[in-house]
């Protein structure tokens, strides 16, 4: 029984022969060499072109290793590949256009004409062109990244979980994630404000106000109110605080808070307690509703603390009998 592996190479090696042999038949009846003749006249043009494309993958070779160092120390990788598959387009046009011009002699006209095209185009693809600009800006200047939670103006707060060339993508949240996608453009970076809730630090200035009626035990209503919140987050500040003091931040005046901080208003309806406290941005909707919870139960076990609601008040007083006028009365009849 013939080898397998035998018999694979003996046909493997007739159908090289045979292509060469078809090469040799074409080359003779059109006439190739006479072309080949004609490269002797281009053999500058050539020689350049090919140093042009070798250079060109030299300089894309040494640049992307530069350019991925510096996404990774900055710790943005995942958008490296995005960065560098632009670059190279970009390089590779510009490459193009020198091996146009080491082609075609006439270079005013090309440069008249690509011009032209350039213009037309630009005109045509504004909104992507723009898109693509936003993009750009995002990358270098970074006001977020994936996972920040932000909001752009006009538009909406959400958490980035994608960023394209063309758009930012957000899970959309209003006070919790509703589970819808924010879709934007990222034109919309160079003309809205942008709000970010995450750079830095995910920990951001929260409150929740009491209002108390007038009536009420004033201090023990501000002692109830503090303690609900110290008990919800007063651990979390404590840390952050022997954190912030022994870190450089970048406000250096700001004054670094190690537990909840109370403000006193006067409204019409009552006094009102506007406790400040530190929180996760991720967490800020749960933490607000356990100290809500906190600050009712303290306040309904007080007999001397009432909270304030528009309501209103009637007073009754009913009019006394005027006396003075009795003699003057027709006496009435018998």
């Amino acid at each position: 029984m013939i080898d397998r592996k035998i018999l694979f190479r003996g046909k493997f090696l007739i159908k090289v022969l045979a292509l060469l042999a078809i090469l040799y038949y074409l080359c003779i009846k059109l006439k190739i060499y006479q072309y080949l003749h004609l490269l002797e006249l281009y053999i500058n043009e050539i020689v350049l072109t090919a140093t042009l494309i070798l250079g060109t993958l030299i300089f894309l070779d040494i640049s992307l290793e530069l350019i991925r160092e510096f996404f990774e120390k900055r710790g943005e990788l995942r958008d490296y590949p995005i960065f560098a598959s632009v670059f190279k387009y970009v390089t590779w046009f510009v490459a193009g256009l020198i091996g146009i011009s080491i082609l075609y002699h006439d270079i005013g006209s090309l440069l008249m004409s690509l011009g032209i095209i350039g213009a037309a185009l630009t005109f045509a693809l504004q909104r992507p062109i723009m898109n693509f600009a936003g993009w750009i800006n995002i990358v270098i200047t970074r006001p977020f990244k994936i996972n920040d939670r932000i909001h752009i103006k006009n538009i909406g707060m959400g958490d980035v979980y994608k960023i394209d060339t063309m758009h930012i993508y957000l899970r959309e949240v209003v006070g919790e994630p509703t589970g819808r996608t924010l879709i934007i453009p990222n034109a919309y970076v160079l003309t809205n404000a942008i709000t970010n809730y995450t750079k830095g630090s995910p920990y951001i200035w929260d409150n929740v106000k009491v209002v108390v009626t007038y009536e009420s035990n004033f201090e023990k209503a501000k002692r109830l109110v503090l303690e609900a919140c110290e008990e919800v987050v007063g651990d979390l500040m404590k840390e952050l605080a022997e954190i912030w003091r022994n870190k450089p931040r970048p406000f250096t005046s700001a004054k670094v808070y190690d537990r909840p901080i109370l403000r006193v208003n006067f409204l019409e309806r009552g006094i009102e307690l506007k406790v400040r406290y530190l929180v996760n941005t991720f967490e800020w909707a749960e933490v607000k509703t356990e100290i809500l919870n906190r600050i009712i139960e303290k306040i309904r076990r007080e007999k001397d603390v009432e909270i304030a609601y528009p309501h209103l008040e009637v007073i009754y007083r009913p009019k006394e009998k005027d006396t003075s006028k009795e003699h003057l009365k027709p006496p009435s009849p018998t």
